[in-house]
């Protein structure tokens, strides 16, 4: 019952800002049975004897660390935090999740302090998705700034809110823990994605990659396909092979291949090296634009040249 009241607290809190105010705040509501997915997932890839000591750094109203109270037993449950910006939703989620253990802070996650100790070993998040231009110049050389403490990584200066939280993390995990992020798709062929892609090949162990299918976007209020990330903080092996899948369902994809890093490290267009030569499963459906990126092009004006009626074609 408790996962039904923050559904539609999660739903009544949505509809107390405009779509414009959420979006510039890159405020997206994770769906309870995505989330659920995703842990479930983590589940079945931690060790058995796992301890997990649980951080979500955009914690919202809570629907990762509600998937996980549904997903672990207690006794798997060492440690559960969470970090929230916007008093709005993080006010609600002191009052939805009072009584468990866990603790709650109502800031900003770049100025909250790194533990010395203890840190997190499991890190799952949808973070905001925050477009480079709502970032002020000064907002966003503090955060290049982090980002090269934490990760050892400089930033492209077009690169989305999401990228700076993704790389802040790795100072707060631990290592040998795990990460688990849903995060817009164009980090995989976009040009300010190689310093993303760089950290995912050099400084952990990137286990898998899904992406959604374009067609079924999985927030009803964006606009932008998700994929989401499974990696562990180590450095990678030798020879090391990442999973890709595609397909709407994270649990049971249409696609699913892996890849060398030495071929990723090759090319800039992950999408094309992860799906080009697969062949799908039989009576599954893929798009042109789940393989390519598809453009309008140049105006000629001669459109009764290039645009044919069913009758002509």
């Amino acid at each position: 019952m408790l996962e039904v009241s923050g559904i539609a607290a999660q739903e009544k809190l949505d509809s107390e800002k405009s779509h414009a105010e959420r979006n510039r705040l890159g405020q997206f509501a994770t769906p309870s049975a995505l989330a659920s997915d995703m842990l479930r997932l983590i589940k079945s890839e931690l060790p058995k004897n796992f301890k997990i000591r649980f951080l979500d750094p955009a914690f919202g109203t809570g629907a990762f660390y509600s998937a996980l109270l549904g997903t672990f037993n207690e006794n798997r449950i060492e440690s559960a935090s969470g970090i929230e910006i916007d008093p709005h939703y993080a006010n609600h989620a002191v009052e939805l999740w009072k009584g468990s253990p866990l603790i709650l802070q109502i800031s900003d996650f770049f100025d909250a302090k790194v533990p010395a100790k203890y840190k997190p070993n499991l890190i799952v998040c949808n973070p905001p998705y925050v477009r480079h231009h709502h970032l002020s110049s000064e907002r966003k050389g503090k955060l290049q700034r982090l980002v090269a403490t934490a990760a050892m990584t400089k930033l492209n200066g077009l690169a989305g809110l999401y990228c700076y939280f993704l790389l802040y993390a790795h100072a707060w995990l631990e290592e040998g823990g795990y990460a688990c992020w849903l995060i817009p798709s164009e980090f995989l062929d976009v040009n300010y994605g190689a310093e993303v892609k760089d950290y995912l090949l050099s400084k952990v162990t990137l286990l898998r990659i899904h992406r959604f299918n374009a067609a079924s976007v999985q927030f009803d209020d964006a606009l932008v396909s998700s994929s989401i990330l499974w990696f562990r903080k180590s450095a990678p092996p030798a020879n090391h092979t990442v999973e890709f899948s595609f397909g709407d369902s994270l649990t049971k994809p249409e696609i699913l291949r892996t890849v060398p890093t030495s071929r990723l490290k090759k090319t800039a267009k992950w999408n094309r090296a992860a799906l080009s030569g697969t062949k799908a499963k039989e009576g599954t459906k893929v798009r042109l634009g789940d393989l390519f990126d598809i453009k309008r092009g140049l105006a000629t004006g001669a459109n009764d040249f290039f645009i044919l009626s069913p009758e002509e074609i």
